[in-house]
């Protein structure tokens, strides 16, 4: 005989409106409705078989007169092995026609744990190993002359000479800005048009050499980045995969 108290996890003396609060929460929780896409197919038909479960003990325990009647055969039947009435009912896994249902939360809870733990380690790993990537590319920027602020794998690096050229470019920009009545827009790029002044006349700037020199080590510094990304998406990809057999299995 199936315990439809412990089902909604309350007490064989519990008042109506005890038994209609735990089953609206349990219903919520376990309703099918809320599983995410690409949920295993083991996991969707626990829910769906807990749900009907659900619903069966509250169309019992919510009519007054199927629940003297249950509450009688019950005590029947468990007459000289009645448990404490003050102990909350311990939750049931069981399929609608009341049998175990071979799905063990603990089981589940746990390899969460283990799972999640491993996603933590892939993350931390990966990062580590990227901002390995990026602290050497600033100690080989800084070798070959590069400041350290300027030492860093999103730096646009660009010679005097480039300087000068965006300056004339941002410059001209700016002129027709303003002949086309966007006089704000002509205002920013007069602006930036002399910041690229300033940087090519009055800062030191870098040589050709070290612009090309840095360049190439930011590349190549971005390359080996993107091959961290690339590992890591892949090992959480497997991770998932295994998330999911390891559910249809417990």
């Amino acid at each position: 005989m199936k315990d439809f108290y412990s089902e909604l996890e309350v007490k064989p003396d519990a008042t109506s409106e005890e038994i209609k609060e735990s089953y609206r929460r349990l219903a919520k929780e376990y309703h099918p409705d809320r599983l995410p896409p690409g949920t295993p197919e083991k996991a969707r038909r626990y829910i769906e078989e807990k749900f009907k479960s659900l619903q069966e003990a509250y169309s019992v325990l919510s009519d007054p007169v199927k629940r003297k009647a249950y509450d009688s055969q019950r005590l029947s039947q468990t007459k000289g092995n009645e448990r404490d009435l003050g102990l909350k009912a311990k939750p049931s896994y069981s399929t609608q026609d009341g049998s175990t249902w071979p799905f063990d939360p603990d089981k589940i809870q746990k390899a969460a744990e283990e799972i999640e733990l491993r996603r933590r380690r892939i993350e931390t790993n990966y990062n580590q190993k990227i901002e390995q990537v990026k602290s050497e590319l600033k100690r080989n920027l800084i070798l070959i002359g590069i400041k350290e602020e300027d030492a860093r794998v999103d730096y646009t690096f660009l010679t005097r000479d480039e300087n000068i050229q965006s300056c004339f470019v941002f410059l001209f920009l700016g002129l027709l800005a303003f002949l086309g009545g966007w006089g704000w827009i002509g205002a920013i790029l007069v602006l930036i048009a002399l910041v690229s002044a300033w940087s090519a006349f009055f800062e030191s700037g870098y040589s050709k050499e070290q612009v090309e020199k840095a360049k190439s080590l930011q590349e190549r510094a971005k390359s080996e980045i993107e091959l961290r990304e690339k590992e890591k998406s892949s090992e959480l990809s497997q991770l998932t995969l295994y998330c999911r057999s390891r559910i249809d299995y417990l």
